[in-house]
């Protein structure tokens, strides 16, 4: 269906009209099924003791089992929100709202960029020659709604625009026909953030160039990694043996000294001289051979300890290259996670954000519904108890080390002794606390995955001394480690042992931070009205104590960073929603209410080319040792074990495991597991044996059921062995779970459906990757069958037919 969307002042003044392909993409005033709210659809499963929300519902309504399901859209401009009548009924956004309640009214958008007559027509002359110069190509008319919406978002200041766009819509090229126009009119810089190195990969080695070759648009392109992902050339030089003697005193000063293994100091030489002979460009992505963790951790330096361009070695940096290349490029991919940390922290050489200022920036998040999971992350710390004992405690040496170095009485507040003693004082505090923890939690011998979470994020009180006495030594220390770290950046130049000893810092200012940053997520007050924080201990395998804490919500974060601050959003994904319902992901992700928001349509004939069966199961899930014999009966039953492939989708390793232990030797021959090889390994033996006719199912977690592109015959049948419910032992939905019953709403109706509804979903799009494509989508989950979600659940799922029972 059209989208639905009002028109704003600025709309109607400049006529944002765009034709594509005989399809007009208008702004429309909104139908009277959104403004009517008699003529809202009720929410199956619902929570009934929700008040009233006052935010306006999404559209969206179902045909009968087996035909195509209705795409709607969501609008929620500014003015079209500001005139629209409330939502009188209860429903799941009264509840969600309290998470994530709207932010103070921000400054009114500007209205300085607009979708102007030349940027529609140079939008419009670049899909018709990539129309004109792509083999094959086909008009579809999703990929010309999201043209026409990304345009809109993307060529007006203060402009987002949200596009669920299911496979085979064409969401890179939809993107990129705007946005690179765009970005080209307006002189500012199209950044495109995804959540897979694969698709940074395929953007950046296949899509854009192709793109850019197809409508004769000239942009240089970069590629935006982090720090660690490159060869540090002193690092690496060091191992060498050409800095013999800053390495020796490296080796004395230095938090981390674990040395390194023949093989791997073999390696570092090998790569050393690739690079220094241009075979190889130090990006350690496309090392000549696979670079061990170890090796890693030694031939890369993190910000907080590289020296810039004061460094001896900056001349053959391939960081420094790397960043170059981004400042100056027109068109940056990057990942989610350097993208925040950008946002965030800007670049430790000049203060700037990495890679370009928020209000010069075109923002593309595809694979949009990973960004709430890594803006949580971000906002997490966690803080190994003993082993953060240990390393504070030798930092007394690298602390007479930087006074030396700098001839200073002070370094911050503190004189040498003072410094020393923190440190001490830190180390100590540390080890009692570990202590004052096991008096109130210690795991049972053998327990699996031993946790402790604070109810309701509260600790227990008699820990209160102790965290504020923990809370402010770090802070003293943590500032005393960035005074020095700071002093010694200020340095002489070419001065290798100073260069040493600033790696040293860095790395001391990389713990101290963590410290800093687990106790004042432990000491902060939460809220009145908002979740608290999740905070909870583990214990790891070799019995350290692992304090943690993390937000519960990216709601915050996202506006914090993205929707306030950069001048233009557009988030795509094949998954946003399950079932094109947007209001829990709009509350999850803290979307402002001027967002425009489209679940397209299909090009597929989803209903005549897959199935969706739920068999009447004999064993549910939680029957620990009927359900995976019962699932491996099944597979050696239905899968099409002689010239076929399949994917059998599971929720843990250990059923995963367990299934493929019960095969019959026959089956089992035929099965690729997860693990047994690399990721690559696996898909590469899958497609081999179905070229040569042999047959064969993989067996994958999660991430199996994300970015796998198994087309035709490589993937007739996806097993879903049960509903993807998050782990209700998570502590940061344990913790938000119980803050919304507390409050009187059903958490499991507002939580663990929308995101198994959305991870169903995702799976599901590994069958039907083509039109020529054909298959079927088999859930082992009686519970479909016999809980009240399960209507709920399957009838949001694609439009295949459905085979029930």
């Amino acid at each position: 269906m059209g989208s639905h969307r009002a028109r704003s002042a600025a709309d109607e003044a400049n006529g944002s009209c765009l034709r594509i392909a005989g399809s007009e993409v208008l702004g429309r005033p909104p139908s009277r099924d959104l403004v009517d709210p008699s003529r809202w659809p009720s929410l199956a499963g619902a929570d009934r003791t929700s008040e009233p929300c006052g935010m306006p519902c999404s559209v969206r309504s179902r045909h009968s089992v087996g035909r195509t399901i209705a795409q709607h859209t969501q609008t929620r401009s500014a003015a079209q929100h500001a005139g629209r009548r409330r939502c009188a009924g209860p429903c799941e956004n009264s509840a969600m709202s309290e998470v994530a309640p709207p932010s103070a009214p921000s400054a009114p958008v500007s209205t300085q960029r607009s979708l102007t007559d030349p940027i529609k027509a140079s939008i419009r002359d670049a899909y018709a020659r990539l129309q004109a110069n792509t083999p094959g190509f086909a008009t579809r008319r999703a990929q010309s709604q999201m043209i026409g919406l990304v345009s809109r978002a993307l060529a007006t200041s203060g402009g987002i625009g949200i596009a669920e766009a299911p496979t085979g819509v064409g969401k890179s090229l939809g993107y990129l026909t705007a946005g690179v126009p765009i970005a080209l009119a307006t002189k500012k810089k199209l950044v495109i953030s995804t959540g897979t190195v694969a698709l940074q990969s395929q953007l950046v080695e296949r899509d854009i160039p192709a793109f850019l070759k197809a409508t004769g648009l000239e942009a240089s392109v970069a590629l935006a990694k982090g720090r660690t992902r490159y060869l540090c050339t002193r690092n690496a030089a060091e191992l060498e043996g050409d800095t013999s003697q800053n390495a020796m005193f490296e080796d004395e000063q230095a938090l981390y000294d674990r040395p390194l293994s023949p093989v791997d100091a073999d390696l570092a030489k090998r790569l050393a001289k690739a690079y220094a002979a241009r075979t190889w460009n130090g990006d350690l992505d496309d090392a000549p051979e696979q670079v061990s963790v170890p090796l890693r951790m030694r031939i890369t330096t993190p910000a907080s300890g590289c020296a810039g361009r004061r460094c001896s070695y900056a001349a053959q940096c391939p960081v420094l290259k790397a960043r170059t290349d981004v400042r100056e490029a027109q068109i940056v991919v990057t990942n989610h996670a350097l993208l925040l940390s950008s946002l965030s922290l800007g670049d430790a050489e000049n203060g700037q954000p990495l890679i370009a200022p928020p209000a010069d920036m075109l923002l593309v998040l595809d694979e949009g519904h990973h960004i709430a999971g890594v803006a949580i992350d971000q906002g997490a710390a966690n803080l190994p108890l003993d082993d953060m004992a240990r390393r504070t405690g030798r930092m007394q040496i690298l602390i007479a080390a930087a006074y030396r170095a700098v001839d200073k009485d002070k370094l911050g507040n503190l004189l040498p002794n003072e410094a020393i003693e923190v440190a001490a004082r830190v180390s100590r505090l540390l080890k009692a606390f570990h202590a004052d923890v096991e008096r109130v939690w210690k795991p049972e011998p053998g327990e699996r995955d031993p946790l402790w979470r604070a109810a309701n994020g509260k600790l227990p009180p008699q820990w209160g001394p102790a965290i504020e006495e923990l809370g402010e030594e770090t802070r003293a220390l943590f500032n005393w480690v960035h005074a020095a770290h700071s002093a010694i950046a200020k340095g002489k130049q070419d001065d290798s042992a100073r260069e040493g000893l600033q790696r040293s810092l860095g790395l001391a200012l990389e713990m101290a931070e963590q410290q800093h940053n687990l106790w004042s997520g432990w000491r902060r007050e939460d809220k009145e009205g908002q979740p608290p924080m999740a905070r909870w201990i583990t214990l790891s395998r070799d019995g350290d104590l692992i304090c943690h804490c993390s937000p519960v919500s990216a709601a915050q974060v996202l506006r914090t960073m993205i929707w306030n601050e950069v001048d233009s959003v557009v988030m795509t994904s094949a998954t946003l929603t399950g079932g094109g319902d947007f209001q829990s992901f709009a509350i999850d992700n803290g979307l402002p209410d001027h967002a425009e928001m489209a679940s397209l349509a299909s090009p597929f004939d989803l209903p005549n080319q897959a199935e969706l069966i739920v068999p009447n199961f004999p064993v549910t899930p939680d029957d620990r040792e009927g359900h995976p014999k019962e699932v491996a009966n099944y597979l050696v039953r239905e899968l099409d074990w002689t010239a076929k492939g399949s994917i059998v989708l599971f929720t843990s390793r250990w059923k995963m495991e367990k299934v493929a232990d019960l095969m019959p030797l026959a089956q089992r021959n035929r099965v690729l597991v997860q693990g047994e090889g690399n990721k690559s390994q696996l898909i590469t033996e899958h497609l081999r044996r179905i070229a040569a006719g042999e047959g064969s199912v993989l067996f994958g977690l999660n991430s199996f059921g994300e970015g796998l592109d198994l087309p035709g015959e490589a993937c007739t049948t996806v097993v879903i062995t049960q509903v993807p419910f998050a782990v209700p032992t998570d502590p940061q939905t344990s913790t938000l779970s119980e803050w919304l019953e507390s409050r009187g709403h059903n958490a499991f109706n507002l939580i663990a459906i929308p995101h198994a509804l959305r991870t169903l979903t995702q799976f599901s799009g590994r069958l039907i990757r083509s039109s020529s494509d054909h298959g079927r989508v088999i859930i082992l989950d009686s519970r479909l069958l016999t809980r009240r979600y399960g209507k709920r659940i399957i009838d949001a799922m694609p439009p295949f037919k459905r085979v029930i029972g």
